[in-house]
């Protein structure tokens, strides 16, 4: 079996447990919600989202180190902390602190979507304009490989690795961005442009675009819509 054959068999096996780690999950969330175990059915919820925001992270990381637009991938572990948080003040707290909590428990809400939004617009722009204002000096870069991943949905996305020369030094880059579009050949040559201060930083004009753009217009449309929802309710 190809090494392009052992990775989509690891893959596909990878999202068979998650996705079963996920029903089950749900399963459990919905008999402890029924059952009136409040608490349990929060540690359910938070320990899914902690897991899989921590293994997002090591899976970042261990692919050249955390990047800007990489810092969605915080609210996973951010939000399951906060629902095992949650469980444990139901189950140990005392009635004054349980009312309090649930009682600032719609602004926690709000709050916590609009730093989503924020940090979507924060990745879509480091996609959409950091990139193409700090990568300036154009090479003619020769794709050698094209990595593959799936995504939510279970389709291959596809992210190319480069080679160039600069300045007399050979350079193999890959920018860790997966896309199902514009998926460049290996053997073909492409423009790229690259950041004169550190050349494995990488802007690629054909498929940069659409991307930063969708996280910009996703992330403002989840901030306006929790900042209406916010001044309705300090209207009423």
């Amino acid at each position: 079996m190809s090494q392009n054959g052992r990775n989509k068999t690891a893959d596909a096996i990878i999202s068979i447990v998650f996705l079963i780690w996920f029903v089950g999950s749900i399963g459990l969330l919905i008999y402890f919600a029924k059952t009136g175990k409040t608490a349990l059915a929060l540690a359910v919820f938070g320990q899914y989202f902690l897991v899989f925001g921590i293994m997002g992270l090591v899976s970042s990381i261990s692919k050249g180190g955390f990047k800007l637009r990489n810092l969605p991938i915080l609210l996973f572990p951010l939000v399951g902390i906060g629902a095992i948080a949650g469980g444990i003040i139901i189950q140990y707290g005392s009635d004054e602190f349980k009312k309090k909590c649930l009682d600032n428990l719609p602004m926690v809400f709000i709050i916590l979507f609009i730093v989503i939004g924020i940090f979507l617009i924060i990745g879509g722009l480091y996609n959409a304009l950091y990139l193409k204002l700090t990568c300036t000096e154009y090479v003619n870069g020769e794709c050698i490989e094209v990595k593959t991943q799936y995504n939510s949905n279970h389709s291959e996305t596809y992210c190319p690795v480069y080679s160039f020369s600069y300045n007399g030094q050979n350079y193999k880059v890959c920018n860790d961005i997966y896309t199902n579009s514009h998926c460049p050949a290996v053997g073909q040559r492409y423009e790229l442009y690259i950041n004169p201060n550190d050349p494995t930083k990488l802007y690629e004009p054909l498929r940069a675009k659409g991307t930063g753009v969708y996280m910009i217009i996703l992330g403002a449309l989840i901030v306006c819509f929790m900042a209406f929802v916010l001044f309705m309710m300090n209207k009423g």
